[in-house]
Parts: C-alpha cells; structure tokens; sequence
C-alpha cells in the first residue's frame, strides 16, 4: 500500500516549532510542565517514526525488513503514549486530587499497560501487524488502536464532567476540541487508510494547550516581568502535590495605593519593578510572584533559607525606594507559612494568609508574623465559626434572645431589643462578638439581619398584638452598615412588616455610630424613607467611639442609647460622671428620648433616674432570654410592678 503523508510533514514542521520555543523560552516547572514535555516529545517522535515508516516499506527494497520492523514498534509504543500523556495532562489541568486522583490514574494507566503488552508480543504474535517478504500487513487487532485512543478520548471526557466545577472554561474547550478533531480524524483513518493523519489531533491540542494554558507568557506579570498569581498558585500546588515541605513569604505594601494616587501609574509601575527586580535577585528564579496590585510572594525551601529572607527583606524596607528621584519610605507587613504543617490546600492556604494578614496590619510597620500554633487554632476556630454561620443561614438556624426595656416612668417594661444568637451543634453557643464581625465582613449579616427581622414580627404578631396586657409597644432590631449600604432596604423591611400585619411604627432600627458615618448619605435616606412608614431609628453605643452631638443634628434619631462602657466608667470615675451628666443633659434639652444600657444594680438605676433618664436596660432589668421565657418574665415583672403601684 502506498501512503500519503502529508498531513504527518506538515504536523512534524509545526510540532518542532512549538518544541523549540518550549526548549529555548523560560518555562515554570510544575506537572503540567512536565507533561507538556513529555507529550511534546513523544507526539513529534511518533509523527517522525510515522513518515520514517512509510519511507522505509515505500522502499523495501533498499531498507532491510529489520529496520522497518523496529520503525514499527517504536511508532506503536509512540501511539500508545502519546494518547496516555495527554490524559495525564488533563488530570493536571483539571486539578484531580486525593483519592480520586488515585483512581483516575488507574484507570489510565491499566489500558496503556494493556496497550503496550499487546504491542510487545505483536513482534511474535502479529497482532498488530507483521511483515511477509518484506511487505508490511495489519494484524488481526489492528483495529484494538483505535478503540484503545476512543478509550482515552472518553476519560478526557469523563475528567472535564467529574472535575467541572474546578476546571476553567478554555480547558474544557480545548478537551471537546481535541475530542471532536481527533475523533474526525480517526475516522478519516479508519475509511481511508492510506492517508495518515493521526499526528493532526496530536498537533492541534498541542497548539491548543501551548497557546493557552502553557504558553509562558500567561504566567508572567506585565507590569513586572516576574510571574504572576496563575504562576504562583500553579508552582504551590505543584510542591503541595509533590509533598514536599517548605515555606510561602508573602510581602504586603501597606497602603499602597496611597502611592499610586501620588505618584501616578508610571512611577508606581516602576516602583513595582525595582521590588520585584530586588526579590528576583535575593530569592531566586521560580521563586518569586507578584500575585496582586500591593503583594509580592516568595518561596523558601528551606528554614534557614526563610530566615535569612525574612531578615533581608525586612532590612530592605527600612531604607527608602528610589523612583525619578523621589525617595519613597513603604511600610509592609509579612507573613510566613509553613507547608504542610500550616495548610495543606490552595484555599486553607488563601484563608490564613488574609488570616495573617489582619493580625499584621494590626502590629505596625515592617512586620513580620509567622503562623504559630495559637494563630492556626484562631484560624481554625474562625474557619469553623464561619461555616456555622453559613449552615445556620442555610438551615435558618439563628435564634433570636429578647432584652427588657424598662420605662423609669411608667414604672414596667415597654419595649424589646432582638439579640441574635447561635447555637452550633458541633461548636455550641458561639458569641455574638464572635460570628456577627464574620458575618459583616463576608456579607452573610444581610441574611441574618432578613431572619432576624422575620422571627421579631412573627413574635410580635402571634405574642404581642393580641396581648396589650404585655404592655410592649416597640421592638428594637439592630442593622449593620453592610446592610444599609444597600439601596433596597426599604423593600426588603416593608414586605416582611405586611405579611405579618405589624404596625412600622412598633419598629425601631438600631445604628451604630460606625453604620452612620460609614454611608451618611445612603443612612439618611433610609432614615427618610423609612420614617415615612413609620419606622423609628435609635443610635446605639453612643459614647463607644467618636460619638459627638454632629451625629444628633444631621441624623434624625428618635432614640438615643448611651454605651454601657461609658456609663459603668461613670459610678467609679469623677471625669467619666461629668461627660455622662452632659451628654444627658444636651440629650434632654435636644428632646430625644434616652436609653441606658448595662445596668446591673438598682444603685445604678436610681442613680440614673436622678439625672432624669427615661428608660432603662440592662441586666437588672432582665437579661436576654429566649421567646417563651421572655413571654413568661415579662408577664411575672408586670404583675409584680402592677401590685407594687
């Protein structure tokens, strides 16, 4: 038979291309490195073996039956491989982990040892092929190749399916591109079997993968030349994989874009440059990333390694940065994680470097923190904390705990303040103080804040509506800043009021004064919109922060509620009695009605009716307590306050 191979020179010409860009441009190491390699070499192999075949039975004659046997066997063994490794190079890709990275590599490498075992008998067996007289015939299992590379084609698949939630969109392209034109291919092969054509799939996923998920120019960063954050999560992943130990530095500018706004683009590019050409210098190729606009991380191998850079670098960033003259002081925080003691995963990773993070920038200039067995237990605890309050949002879980008011001049209980709480079945009761921070920094406090709400008017509709004997005329719900941020908080209030047929005004929203300064203008507005309804707004922890009399002339508060920090510093403090006294007095003259909170004596609760405070809170007027047995304290208080009259 006389072969047309074409398709194979031209699928060789393209494939020395890409191998000598590969050979002679920087590449990262990793698996997926590796691999291409591998595959690169193997794919022109067998393409070269392929052309070298057919030369040689094109001109048996002149070529010893011997060689063209040998040409043979290499281009099945070749065939063989090149299918394996590019499903190796998908399991990379696909980020395949654990156990069933274990059995994925099973189930590969148990048709590629079957592939080759059948090759090494087909010099006996002829199952493959066989010459006679020097001329080359197909075996009975001739047709096994194909359907042992329709086998690979289907694990390729059946990765991209089973790993779709990890795997990018343009590796899932490139694994249904390679799929449909090799199997187009084999087709063409299979019909027509003098025209060679099997080295052009090989040559278009090659292509495919080179440009890009290889291509080294995705992993560098333009502003730097050093490599980026897709460069730096593929080599951590790669010496996590490998279970190897070692050390990840990350350098955080503090304030960096403090900066860029003084000093322009240009300069801050080039600021960036000369830190990176600095860390490139001290820490070697491979080692070092620039993985965000402000961070620079850095790999050691070793402990004395990650001793001596913290050291240098620390050192370094005591003396200024030179840029067009400008001598520029950066302040940065550092943090150091030890693998795999302190993590094991790319996002366990993530989560205590921002962990560490917070804790640097809490610590100064130049500093370096070093994850230690109470940081990665804080870590832990808040890792589990978060995922508590995700389960308790998911399953409604959040209790909410009711807290007395108490009317100094009506002598009983008028009002509620809701406190959210949570029960985990794993970590029990979890602090307020704890989860709710969490909760606001991740945005979860708005889904909360929606429970909170709906559980305050079903008790208000179902307990309080139909008992004016309880005398509770209002009820208190805090809302946080993430929650006044959004501009359909109106929207999301009214219906809620509707449904359970509770009056706007038994509602009163509770801001802090960090909530008002943090959106003044977006707060005012709520406060207008929602006063229209009837909702009121009360200020709470006045006193706490930066509290000052602005607050009460630009915020239309229709109750104010003075910290308890403030007011117990007051019983034992001449300076803190005198600012209490004021704020009292400037409250009651602005005619806003007032709120004491945290007290816990009746000492104190006279005191405060001295000064002529209206209402009362605190632990000697009830402490928070469930719906039923707030149901059941209030009743017995105001029986009793009714008897004492």
């Amino acid at each position: 038979m006389q072969y047309n191979y074409d398709f194979e020179i031209a699928s060789l010409l393209i494939m020395t291309i890409i191998l000598l860009h590969f050979v002679f441009v920087r590449q990262f190491p990793g698996e997926k490195t590796r691999v291409f390699g591998w595959l690169l070499f193997v794919c022109e192999a067998e393409c070269l073996m392929n052309i070298l075949s057919c030369v040689g039975l094109a001109n048996a004659a002149l070529v010893p039956q011997r060689l063209n046997e040998v040409l043979a066997f290499a281009f099945f063994v070749l065939e063989g491989a090149s299918s394996y490794l590019v499903y190796r190079y998908f399991m990379a890709a696909c980020a395949i982990r654990g156990r069933e990275r274990t059995v994925f590599a099973a189930a590969g490498i148990i048709p590629f040892a079957a592939f080759l075992v059948l090759v090494a008998v087909t010099p006996v067996t002829g199952f493959f092929y066989y010459f006679s007289d020097g001329s080359y015939y197909q075996g009975v299992g001739a047709d096994y190749g194909y359907a042992y590379i329709v086998i690979f084609f289907l694990l390729d698949l059946l990765i991209v399916v089973r790993q779709h939630k990890y795997t990018t969109l343009r590796t899932k392209v490139i694994v249904c591109a390679y799929t449909a034109v090799a199997a187009a291919m084999i087709g063409l092969q299979y019909r027509y079997r003098e025209i060679l054509c099997t080295s052009v799939s090989n040559t278009v996923v090659l292509i495919m993968l080179y440009l890009q998920i290889q291509n080294p120019v995705v992993f560098l960063d333009t502003t730097t030349g050093i490599g980026n954050g897709t460069a730096f999560e593929s080599q951590l992943e790669d010496r996590l994989r490998r279970k190897g130990e070692g050390y990840v530095l990350t350098i955080h500018l503090s304030k960096f874009y403090h900066i860029h706004t003084i000093l322009g683009t240009e300069n801050s590019n080039e600021l960036l440059r000369e830190i990176g050409e600095y860390l490139y210098d001290l820490c070697g190729k491979f080692h070092v990333f620039h993985t965000a606009g402000d961070a620079f991380t850095v790999f050691a191998d070793t402990k004395e390694q990650c001793e001596r850079l913290k050291c240098e670098i620390q050192k370094r960033f005591e003396s200024d940065w030179v840029v067009q003259e400008n001598r520029i002081a950066l302040d940065m925080e550092t943090v150091v994680q030890h693998y795999p003691m302190d993590f094991k995963a790319m996002a366990e990773y993530y989560g205590m470097r921002e962990f560490l993070l917070e804790n640097a920038g809490k610590s100064g200039a130049q500093v370096i923190v070093e994850a230690d067995a109470d940081m990665i237990a804080q870590y832990r605890r808040r890792r589990k904390v978060e995922i508590a309050v995700a389960r308790a949002i998911r399953e409604k879980g959040f209790l909410v705990y009711y807290q007395p008011v108490y009317s100094l001049k009506e002598r009983q209980i008028v009002s509620l303040e809701a406190l959210v709480r949570l029960k985990d079945p794993e970590l029990g009761f979890i602090p307020p103080e704890e989860f709710i921070p969490l909760a606001e920094r991740d945005g979860n406090i708005i889904h909360i804040g929606e429970q909170v709400l709906e559980q305050c008017c079903r008790f208000l509709s179902k307990h309080v509506l139909s008992n004016g004997s309880l005398g509770i005329r209002t009820i208190h719900v805090n809302i946080s800043m993430v929650q006044c941020l959004r501009q359909n908080l109106t929207e999301t209030i009214r219906p809620v009021l509707e449904s359970y047929h509770i009056p706007p005004s038994m509602l009163t929203l509770e801001v802090t004064e960090r909530t008002a300064i943090g959106a003044p203008e977006r707060m005012l507005w709520h406060m207008h919109e929602l006063g229209k309804m009837g909702v009121s707004f009360a200020l709470d922890d006045y006193g706490s922060g930066n509290a000052n009399c602005s607050y009460l002339i630009h915020f239309p508060f229709q109750e104010i509620k003075i910290d308890k920090e403030i007011v117990w510093a007051s019983f034992h403090d001449k300076a803190a009695r005198i600012v209490l006294e004021n704020e009292i007095h400037t409250i009651k003259q602005l005619g806003i009605p007032l709120i004491i909170e945290g007290i816990e004596e009746r000492e104190q609760s006279e005191a405060m009716e001295q000064l002529g405070v209206e209402c009362i809170q605190g632990y000697y007027y009830g402490r928070p307590l469930p719906e039923q047995e707030c149901l059941r304290y209030i009743r017995t208080f105001q029986e009793k306050a009714q008897n004492d009259r």
